[in-house]
């Protein structure tokens, strides 16, 4: 019991980082203003996100989505972070995300802003992932087979999440510690991102099914 302890004092700071200031190109308008299940699609994995045991949780977003960045500012997220060079990829907005985070955070869950179907007990799969395996620098959830999001990284990451560029994300960061990675198994079909009005009816029909 004493040594349970120890490592969830260890570890009892972890951030999450909603990644959400994405021109929604693809979808032709605010995506993440989307109605699902009577509210747009970010306050779902903003309120998931509240309810895991996160110690706190960050928004980025794209300040050019004005009403985007008020129904985030509705909420009681723990910061709003406005990405003024979200042209310039998703690593930017990890980047803006990384930056505002306290000293004290021991790590960070990434998740996205396009994936309302993330749920609070699969952010806490991954953190209890992380709780139990104290040398894991990276855990990421694996739902059935498909990896996904959640991901989590350790304060030891974080310089090489600095490096990243581009719109890759982190996906340079888990290729190089492929090695490194720890997986919280998640028994559910892959959350996949709203990306088109394909993915956002086929959503939609998931909510009347």
């Amino acid at each position: 019991m004493k040594e349970v302890t120890s490592i969830i004092q260890s570890r009892k700071s972890i951030w999450g980082i909603i990644l959400a200031s994405g021109f929604s190109k693809r979808m032709g308008k605010p995506k993440l203003l989307l109605p699902y299940k009577g509210k747009p699609i970010i306050r779902h994995v903003i309120d998931e996100s509240m309810e895991s045991c996160l110690s706190g949780v960050v928004v980025v977003v794209n300040p050019e989505i004005a009403e985007l960045k008020n129904e985030v500012s509705r909420s009681c997220v723990s910061k709003l972070v406005l990405n003024e060079k979200a042209g310039q990829g998703m690593s930017i907005s990890l980047k803006a995300g990384l930056t505002t985070l306290p000293l004290t955070a021991d790590a960070a869950v990434v998740l996205l802003g396009d994936q309302p179907l993330v749920t609070s007990d699969d952010i806490d799969a991954v953190i209890r992932c992380y709780e139990s395996n104290g040398s894991s620098p990276i855990v990421q959830a694996r739902y059935r087979s498909k990896r996904g999001h959640p991901v989590l990284f350790d304060r030891s990451m974080f310089p090489h999440l600095f490096n990243v560029t581009g719109d890759e994300g982190a996906r340079s960061v888990l290729k190089m510690f492929s090695h490194k990675i720890c997986f919280a198994s998640i028994d559910k079909p892959f959350p996949g991102d709203i990306d088109t009005p394909e993915d956002y009816e086929q959503l939609l029909r998931k909510e009347v099914s």
